[in-house]
């Protein structure tokens, strides 16, 4: 694929982006630049700085390789567009142009409101660049849209520096009116080729372009090219996904994967929820689950070269048993999970794997027995920190290995053998060092939720109240003991122990305070519910007396105890 280098003016560009024969490619990203971003951008402009090459792809019209859109602020309808060129490497450069030069009404990131761009040509003149560019909100700016504010101020709106020739011709008519011809001859002779010379860095600045040949969109081979210089080429923006990839890639095949996400979110509200209605993320997770149902594995590049064929009607079972994952993980009845919030969910990598075997069970309506080794895979996985580094090789293994002891019981699957090693047959397994980000910690907060726990105090379902994980033994407890020379007993690690830890109230934790636990449990729990309500914490036997004794080390043993057989228990089919 040969690369033409080439020169634009960047005028022309805004304005063939305007009349629509410039688009983007309908997998760009929206518009994100901030008001501060796009005066930066300005200021680069008027000083006649380098601001970088626009990558550009030729089209034909006729055929083009993947969906034209817009740039923001452009009001075209799809059939009015005359596309020439997409692109691929400038949009928000391109798009904060046009911003500033044609003022459309929407709204910059970080604001509620349009804004438009004016230029001080005294301090211009002044050589004071920084300083002669400046924004204002459209609701405030009628003064400063007017002839009589501009030519007494010496003040040019963006959107007029594009007809600056009949601004001047517009500003020597008030001149010669209101100040005189000795002003006007002033004008013409010193401070017009001065403001001009600035002006003519913005009207008259050149891009470097970067131009990629016509490609036809059923050559996929070229499409593909053309995304892969796409990705190595755009290192300031956001790089683009593999959801995004796919786009591009059926979009010859009239899928339009983008409406397929949007009536997705509508109808699905958990992954409405969890992906924030973006599908950088959690689109690429539904595209995991449709290659595992076809056989492959849910590698990026396997992904991107997903058949259209019953695309669409795989993507909607897809998104289907996405929701039901996410529906168990989230659940608190013994059959879910317990990630009753998505900050306690261990691994959102794991969801994909989850949802395809939720889907295989169903299709192939198989018994109790592989729910019950699905979970045994899942608490596996969480407790093995199986999904912590590179995971799309290990979700489509997890996946076969259990559809392989689906259909044959006797097969040993990998996380099955760690698990065994590792945590069941392994004395040595603890439990005591975990991160609060870790997903052990997670998992055991999971475990207590799942075990019914309630408010110390209120006693109440943890569904109606926001719990959230608060120290047992008070920090400022743990930190007053002592040693014998004198230095403190226990350091952060020992204190913020997931053995430490459980999920009560604000409310409640502030009422503990700092006081021992012998003396919060008087005061705060009825003592015919103190039995149940800590058991329900993993507190109970031999743990519960030594945390009414205020012995913080028996009760770190003591605890870890309950919670390594609850996870044990976990691992059992």
């Amino acid at each position: 694929m040969e690369i033409a280098i080439d020169k634009k003016e960047l005028v022309g560009l805004v304005r063939k982006a305007q009349k629509g024969e410039i688009v983007l490619p309908q997998f760009q990203r929206n518009f994100v630049w901030s008001r501060d971003d796009i005066r930066d951008l300005l200021v680069s402009v008027t000083k006649g700085y380098f601001i970088g090459s626009f990558l550009l792809i030729r089209v034909d019209r006729e055929n083009l390789p993947f969906q034209p859109r817009t740039i923001e602020g452009v009001e075209l309808r799809l059939e009015e567009l005359t596309p020439e060129w997409m692109v691929l490497d400038g949009q928000q450069r391109l798009t904060s142009l046009h911003y500033a030069f044609t003022a459309p009404q929407i709204n910059v990131k970080g604001t509620k409101y349009p804004y438009r761009f004016y230029l001080d040509l005294n301090k211009l003149s002044n050589g004071h660049v920084d300083e002669a560019i400046w924004s204002e909100r459209y609701d405030y700016c009628d003064e400063y849209e007017t002839d009589e504010y501009q030519f007494t101020n010496k003040v040019i709106p963006f959107t007029r520096i594009l007809e600056w020739e009949n601004w001047k011709r517009s500003y020597s008519k008030w001149l010669l009116k209101n100040k005189g011809n000795e002003e006007l001859s002033k004008f013409i002779g010193e401070i017009e080729p001065r403001w001009s010379s600035w002006i003519d860095n913005i009207r008259k600045k050149y891009i470097p372009t970067i131009e990629i040949p016509k490609v036809k969109s059923e050559d996929e081979e070229g499409i593909g090219e053309v995304c892969s210089i796409f990705e190595k080429l755009n290192s300031t923006g956001v790089p683009l996904s593999v959801f995004d990839l796919l786009t591009a890639r059926l979009y010859k095949d009239k899928i339009d994967l983008h409406k397929l996400w949007e009536e997705t979110i509508t109808e699905h509200d958990l992954i409405n929820t969890f992906s924030d209605g973006e599908p950088d993320l959690y689109g690429v997770f539904i595209l995991r689950v449709v290659s595992m149902m076809r056989g492959l594995d849910a590698k990026g590049s396997t992904i991107v070269k997903l058949k259209p064929e019953n695309f669409v009607d795989d993507w909607k079972k897809a998104s289907l048993y996405f929701e039901k994952a996410l529906q168990r993980i989230t659940s608190t009845n013994p059959d879910g999970f317990g990630a009753f919030h998505q900050k306690w969910v261990p691994y959102l990598t794991m969801i994909p794997v989850l949802a395809t075997l939720l889907w295989n069970i169903e299709i192939n309506k198989r018994d109790h027995k592989a729910y019950e080794l699905v979970k045994k895979w899942y608490w596996a996985s969480v407790f093995l920190e199986r999904y912590s580094g590179s995971v799309e090789s290990t979700s489509y293994k997890d996946y076969s290995d259990l559809i392989k002891i689906f259909n044959n019981v006797q097969f040993k699957s990998e996380v099955f053998i760690e698990a065994e090693n590792q945590i069941i047959g392994n004395p040595n397994f603890t439990v005591s060092d975990v991160s609060r980000i870790n997903s052990i910690y997670k998992g055991i907060i999971n475990l207590i939720v799942l075990e019914g726990a309630r408010d110390f105090e209120k006693s109440d379902s943890i569904e109606f109240h926001e719990l959230d994980d608060h120290h047992i033994f008070p920090q400022a407890f743990l930190r007053k003991v002592k040693t014998s020379d004198g230095k403190s007993k226990y350091d952060n690690d020992i204190i913020n122990s997931i053995l430490n830890k459980t999920l009560i109230s604000s409310d409640t934790n502030r009422k503990i305070s700092k006081s021992p636990p012998s003396k919060y449990i008087q005061r705060l729990i009825p003592p015919d519910k103190k039995d149940e309500i800590f058991k329900k914490h993993l507190i109970f036997g031999s743990a519960l007396k030594e945390l009414e004794s205020d012995n913080y080390d028996g009760f770190l043993v003591e605890r870890e105890k309950i919670i390594i057989e609850k996870i044990k228990d976990k691992l059992k089919v």
